[in-house]
């Protein structure tokens, strides 16, 4: 009964059964082996009392194999890489967990697709994504370590970021707090900001692709789609790339220069599903893109009542249908996301490291200029300055108070 055992611990884990009924399903199996019937599988059971559907006994299963997998690639070598586990899937490549030998450091290492090792085009979109995330830094992004060949795998290493992507979080919760929801989409308008500058458009913003550490620093990764207009060969009029649910209007239309404005329009969606529990639009992939140009979504405010004003202004101006109706840059977005987390009276952003948090959230903020740094200590040394001479001061006079009090008791 190991193959049933094996079933019955996957699907209690993923809370399809409870114990109770799998008591239940073998005490079945055992009055029909006492009567001289074949043992059946403990499944078979549990479909038969529709205690299980259909659907659930093939996400157990599928969860089963995902074990198996991983169980086979790890230990496994890619280059100076050994595999550890798999972390997930994306529509270029596998990625895992991996120990970097040269340095024993746990990193994230992606590996193209078996299938694309073939396809020029894909191949190149691939060393695309690892040489442009290569040379990016900030806080707020997840940093490339390594690009390389291994036989005829083609890969590159990540920081491994300890965490969940904010998909899962909703999965789990349903969807995010107001405070969570303003202090991650600071961090992610702020690694946008940084891409824009160097003119990058990253085209598959969305909950999938934010992670946020244990720390609550929110990283945006998975650069499967990035576009960036000093390498735009690979992106062609008519195609279409991104994510259908968070998909601007003019992606989904297979426009060709598309700028920062689409990348905030797909923000805005994000917003709108952490905040909603869903995304703005559904049905299938043809329809939701066709809604994305054409349809206006349901007003948060219907599903979200207590949201301030302000809130509900962020995302509606994020996700007007025409990019010339969106902000127009990033300041101006900062601000008013600023607005709306002193109006919750959240604790102000840290400089890309963790804070106090706030539903488990800390904050990002932009990374301040070496000049601005500069001044903001200053400010802070004369702060401290100014106080050690008041209490100085008030000590001294302190001391004549009570000298004069003594010398008058006296005479």
């Amino acid at each position: 009964m190991e193959k049933d055992l094996d079933f019955a611990t996957l699907a209690i884990a993923h809370r399809v059964l409870s114990r109770e009924q799998l008591e239940e399903a073998e005490r079945t199996i055992n009055k029909e082996a006492e009567a001289g019937r074949p043992k059946r599988p403990v499944e078979d059971v549990l479909l038969e009392s529709g205690v299980l559907k259909s659907e659930q006994v093939w996400a157990v299963y599928k969860a089963k194999d995902r074990l198996i997998r991983d169980a086979r690639s790890r230990g496994q070598r890619i280059g100076g890489y050994e595999i550890m586990g798999k972390l997930g899937e994306g529509g270029l490549g596998v990625v895992y967990k991996a120990r970097q030998l040269s340095m024993g450091r746990i990193v994230a290492l992606k590996v193209l697709h078996e299938r694309w090792v073939t396809d020029d085009e894909f191949r190149k979109r691939f060393l695309v994504e690892a040489r442009l995330v290569g040379r990016l830094s900030h806080p707020n992004l997840i940093q490339v370590i390594d690009v390389g060949r291994y036989k005829s795998t083609l890969y590159f290493s990540m920081e491994f970021v300890d965490g969940e992507p904010v998909d899962a979080t909703l999965d789990r919760d349903g969807r995010m707090d107001l405070q969570a929801t303003v202090a991650i989409a600071i961090q992610v308008a702020s690694a946008l900001e940084y891409l824009h500058q160097r003119r990058i458009v990253h085209r598959d913003v969305k909950p999938g692709n934010i992670m946020v550490t244990k720390g609550g620093i929110a990283k945006l990764g998975d650069f499967g789609f990035v576009k960036s207009s000093l390498e735009s060969v690979l992106s062609t009029e008519g195609e279409v790339l991104g994510t259908p649910d968070y998909i601007s209007p003019e992606a989904a239309r297979g426009e060709k220069n598309l700028d920062f404005r689409s990348d905030l329009y797909s923000l805005g969606t994000t917003l709108y599903h952490m905040l909603a529990g869903n995304p703005p639009f559904g049905g299938s992939v043809s329809d939701v893109m066709d809604q994305h140009i054409k349809s206006e979504p349901k007003p948060i405010t219907s599903m979200v009542k207590d949201l301030p004003p302000k809130m509900v202004e962020v995302v509606e101006r994020l996700m007007r249908k025409k990019p010339g109706e969106r902000y127009q840059n990033f300041s101006e977005l900062l601000n008013d996301l600023d607005e709306v987390r002193r109006a919750a009276k959240a604790p102000a952003p840290s400089t890309g490291a963790p804070s106090a948090s706030v539903a488990g959230m800390a904050r990002s903020e932009r990374p301040a200029p070496a000049a601005d740094y500069q001044l903001q200590k200053t400010v802070q040394n004369l702060k401290i300055g100014l106080g050690v001479m008041g209490a100085a001061l008030a000590g001294a006079i302190a001391a004549v108070i009570y000298l004069l009090t003594r010398g008058g008791g006296g005479a």
